[in-house]
């Protein structure tokens, strides 16, 4: 019989495996390290938090699915160098944590990708946009795109918003003054 600590970790390292797998197109850098989802599994402070941050948020999936996600997306964060918080913040403001969310210009799910975007660079298909760890997986991997090419956080989060192309176009002030980056850091 698993304790529910193990029951709990094996939950979290098959879901990662599934997507990995199912999915594998969408991975085109390493894989996040068993011991980074063990280590935040096992540490009852951190694993506390899980619980308590998926308790504390409205969404559209279940609390055991979010608490896994935000096991996930922490994980994620971390292997590719971007701010859980301010990821947390960017889904809060483009979909409220409606994983079946879609805008008026066809952006899809918690992270609110574009289908264009999610082909053209990550060779991810419209159709697993609404899969809640495809999405946060793309969008956490477009985050840290924009981050190295942009180099501070409200260029990168406009460029997220806006597009990175007209928002090389833009004044330092209406990167710093614009009204997602002042959303975004709202939601923090």
């Amino acid at each position: 019989m698993l304790s529910d600590r193990q029951h709990f970790l094996l939950g979290v390292m098959l879901t990662s495996l599934s997507v990995m797998l199912y999915r594998e197109y969408t991975y085109t850098s390493p894989i996040i390290k068993t011991e980074t989802i063990v280590h935040l599994v096992s540490d009852p402070i951190i694993r506390g938090n899980f619980e308590l941050e998926s308790n504390e948020i409205n969404s559209s999936l279940n609390k055991s699915k979010l608490k896994h996600l935000l096991i996930y997306v922490n994980a994620l964060c971390d292997e590719y160098g971007v701010d859980y918080g301010m990821v947390k913040a960017v889904i809060q403001t483009e979909s409220n944590w409606n994983h079946r969310a879609i805008s008026s210009v066809g952006a899809m799910g918690l992270m609110q990708i574009l289908p264009e975007t999610a082909m053209s660079e990550f060779n991810t298909h419209k159709n697993d946009l609404f899969d809640p760890y495809i999405n946060v997986t793309v969008g956490i991997k477009y985050l840290s795109h924009l981050n190295n090419h942009f180099g501070d956080m409200e260029s990168t989060l406009t460029a997220y918003s806006h597009g990175p192309t007209v928002t090389r176009k833009y004044s330092q002030n209406y990167i710093k003054n614009n009204f997602y980056v002042k959303r975004v850091y709202k939601n923090l």
